[in-house]
């Protein structure tokens, strides 16, 4: 049992490398794990986690990312110095038995906390899942994760784009995924294979992971195509497509490039606005889910149309 501690205000400055902390001070709370995935790169995954993460700095919910992609973006956004192999890669070291509260880092920002990863990574997060079935290398994370929840309103886990160990042992562990896609031909690509691999981890590894529903991301409302795809996305998947588009803004770029929140960064935006409907949108959606009545949005349900223009 791994012991709690209370958590100290943090007076940290923007380039600090974060610091292993104390795990806040549990609660009667338990975190919704949720992972963030598309096989697709370039689609809105690291920043989907970005701006919920935002919101939850503005309203004081305790918030844990899990950085899995060996990219590091987000950790570089909230830890720009980072470079120490001490975070993502020793949960899944066989040979490391890590306390899960030790590779915790603080960020300048007091309701974020985050695992980072570095490129070190690389030769742990396999690609043949041969791999690690034999050592179970896959459970790794839930097991972390489970020692974790308490201390927790939310943990995202943000994913590479590609199925590997890190990807499938993110939906082991998670309570739900959200999938993020561009109104794009190219964009939209391999939703219909996430759902598949959703399928197979509800029968297999994890039966409580349910999606959450689609957002579409980088829109951009003036361009006739997009509206096209934007149009087709919600007849393929229906009420599993968030109302919430998330829009292509240079407030975003210049919150992640300066490494604050957007809800801190420009808090009267209209980027902060969207990044606060998205939450709104998603924390409504979880507690449907949990009253049961979550009507067509079933993992398990795939619209026999998703094989089509736009689930491929």
């Amino acid at each position: 049992m791994i012991r709690r501690y209370a958590c100290t205000t943090r007076r940290l400055s923007p380039g600090h490398d974060g610091i292993i902390l104390p795990v806040p001070a549990p609660s009667d709370r338990r975190a919704h794990v949720i992972t963030s995935l598309n096989l697709k790169g370039g689609v809105g995954k690291t920043h989907l986690c970005w701006l919920i993460a935002s919101v939850c700095q503005e309203r004081g919910r305790r918030c844990l990312i899990v950085d899995l992609d060996q990219q590091a973006n987000i950790t570089q956004s909230f830890l720009p110095d980072h470079s120490d192999p001490n975070g993502v890669e020793r949960i899944f070291d066989p040979s490391d038995d890590v306390e899960p509260r030790d590779v915790v880092r603080q960020t300048a920002h007091p309701h974020i906390d985050i695992i980072p990863v570095t490129g070190h990574f690389a030769r742990l997060d396999f690609s043949q899942s041969g791999q690690w079935e034999s050592q179970r290398l896959h459970a790794a994370l839930a097991d972390a994760v489970t020692e974790l929840l308490p201390s927790y309103d939310y943990i995202l886990l943000d994913c590479p784009p590609r199925m590997s160990l890190a990807s499938y042992a993110a939906l082991c562990a998670s309570d739900f995924v959200i999938i993020p896609l561009e109104a794009a031909d190219w964009g939209a690509r391999g939703t219909a294979s996430v759902r598949a691999i959703v399928q197979r981890v509800q029968r297999h590894d994890n039966p409580r992971i349910q999606l959450l529903g689609y957002v579409v991301s980088k829109f951009k409302r003036a361009r006739a195509f997009q509206q096209t795809y934007m149009a087709q996305i919600r007849q393929v998947f229906g009420d599993e497509v968030f109302e919430t588009a998330i829009p292509d803004l240079a407030q975003f770029e210049r919150s992640v490039d300066e490494g604050i929140p957007i809800t801190l960064h420009s808090p009267r935006s209209h980027g902060a606005d969207i990044a606060r409907q998205l939450f709104d949108e998603m924390e409504s959606r979880i507690a449907e889910k949990l009253s049961g009545g979550c009507g067509s949005r079933r993992a398990g349900c795939t619209p026999a149309s998703a094989a089509g223009v736009v689930g491929r």
